[in-house]
């Protein structure tokens, strides 16, 4: 009978509901039987703590161990009266774990404690994370795109294994499989924006065993590039994240794991995480997302893991949070499209160069130099500072007609709107509106350009353009920035 040590600190011990008159003793730390009564009440928020370890441990993400857990047992170990949870078929604990102890040792390499697993929580937890990771092993199960662990539908076909390769998983037979009870879980308790799991191919081969399902060679591998979803949960101190929800226009930030609401950030707001991931007691195990301390230009608080997406962006201390050129700057930034100085700042107000825009432009749109082409322009050479990014751009008609880039010419906001214009004709909606501009006349050479802007929100200023001005780095982030949105 295992072993354990406990502290005692009255003259009977109750442990959650159950009371156990064994173990009284009149000094703490004595080492006495474990009765199968025996437990440690613990509360959701440390269990979907250890739940959380065990992933970040493992390489799994926390929001399948958590759905895992929701499906079996409702996230317990134990049953109302104290006595571990044991199914019919076997299961044990609160991963519902089934297999003997000598398939158990078998597959994990080394000896497992029965007992244990049925009165510590943490170690059938760890136990089952373990027999997850050895699923998600499997040859003989499919993969999905480039098989990536922290992406969320990449365990599907894990998940299902660990409840069983059974026909009662097979989505052609069941209307609610076990992989689809646990990625609902996410979906609704973690809020992961996950897609529909496209159809896929399985065999029954063996008469003996009809409900046992196998998957063809030829059918082992799927490319499902719109199931993408990363987990949030397994972020550290020092990863820097931006706000971004699908369901939500702004990410609350609030002043403790289950504190209120300080704040409201827009969409890439960019963060640095400072601690956690910590786990809410509220709402107990319906509540599935974890909480990041975080910091920015300007805020500190606490935000959900599921208002947060890992990228490289900075904070950039002439930045503040809750301006949209800020956002601008980091979704641009998430895309790969612009860079700050090395010095932490982004310099905002800072004039743009024809070939400065040229060089951002063709990251944004990814075009590359058709093969062979030969530059028009005779004012640059290769050997000039974003020359593949300006001869991009001529190539493909945005800038540089005529023969002539002027690449060290400041860029006005005239001829941004041209080469947006140019840049993104079949993005646009064609204009329904004509706007009438104090500085503009309809008549003007870029009047259309800046007109189709003002009619795909691209820019606000419906009243004065100034179309001589330079374009600065902020205004071009902005534009850009609410150009490429409206891919999304």
């Amino acid at each position: 009978m295992k072993k354990i040590a406990i502290s005692v600190l009255a003259a009977s011990v109750c442990m959650g509901s159950a009371v156990i008159p064994s173990m009284i003793h009149a000094q703490s730390n004595v080492t006495v039987p474990v009765q199968q009564s025996t437990y440690e009440k613990l509360s959701y928020a440390k269990k979907k703590e250890l739940l959380t370890q065990a992933g970040i441990k493992y390489g799994i993400p926390p929001e399948i161990l958590k759905g895992i857990a929701m499906a079996e047992t409702d996230m317990n170990q134990f049953n109302a009266d104290g006595t571990p949870k044991i199914t019919e078929d076997g299961g044990i604990g609160m991963m519902q774990i089934t297999a003997s102890e000598q398939e158990l040792s078998s597959m994990l390499k080394e000896p497992v404690d029965m007992d244990r697993l049925k009165v510590d929580t943490a170690y059938n937890i760890d136990i089952g994370a373990r027999i997850l990771k050895v699923k998600w092993n499997y040859n003989s199960i499919p993969k999905i795109n480039d098989a990536n662990p922290m992406i969320l539908e990449n365990w599907y076909f894990a998940v299902m294994a660990y409840n069983g390769l059974s026909k009662r998983n097979d989505p052609h037979f069941s209307e609610k499989t076990y992989q689809d009870k646990v990625f609902g879980y996410i979906r609704d308790l973690s809020f992961a924006d996950l897609k529909p799991f496209p159809p896929f191919t399985v065999e029954y081969p063996d008469p003996a065993k009809p409900s046992l399902m196998k998957f063809p060679q030829d059918k082992l591998h799927y490319e499902w590039p719109e199931l993408n979803t990363p987990s949030t949960q397994a972020y550290k101190a020092g990863d820097m994240v931006y706000t971004f929800n699908r369901q939500l226009n702004v990410s609350n930030l609030r002043n403790g794991v289950d504190g209120g609401e300080i704040g409201k950030l827009r969409h890439y707001t960019p963060l640095q995480i400072v601690a956690g991931p910590f786990e809410k007691e509220q709402n107990g195990q319906f509540s599935h997302y974890s909480m990041y301390k975080v910091k920015g230009n300007g805020v500190e608080g606490y935000i959900a893991s599921s208002n947060v997406l890992h990228a490289p962006v900075e904070v950039f201390s002439d930045l503040k949070a809750g301006e949209e050129t800020t956002s601008a700057v980091a979704y641009l930034q998430s895309k790969g499209v612009l860079d700050g100085y090395p010095d932490g700042t982004y310099k905002p107000n800072k004039e743009l160069t024809r070939r400065q825009a040229a060089k951002l432009l063709a990251n944004e749109l990814g075009y590359t130099l058709p093969e062979g082409y030969q530059v028009k322009s005779s004012d640059i050479d290769p050997n000039d500072e974003f020359y593949e990014q300006m001869a991009i751009s001529e190539a493909h008609g945005i800038m540089g007609k005529g023969g002539a880039f002027r690449p060290h010419e400041k860029l006005t906001r005239q001829q941004m709107a041209a080469i947006l214009a140019r840049s993104y004709v079949k993005l646009y909606k064609p204009a329904a509106t004509q706007y009438t501009f104090k500085d503009v006349n309809k008549s003007d050479y870029y009047y259309i350009d800046i007109n189709l802007l003002a009619n795909n929100g691209i820019t606000v200023a419906t009243e004065y353009f100034k179309p001589a001005d330079n374009v600065t780095r902020a205004h071009f982030a902005l534009f850009l920035s609410r150009t490429a949105e409206l891919k999304e």
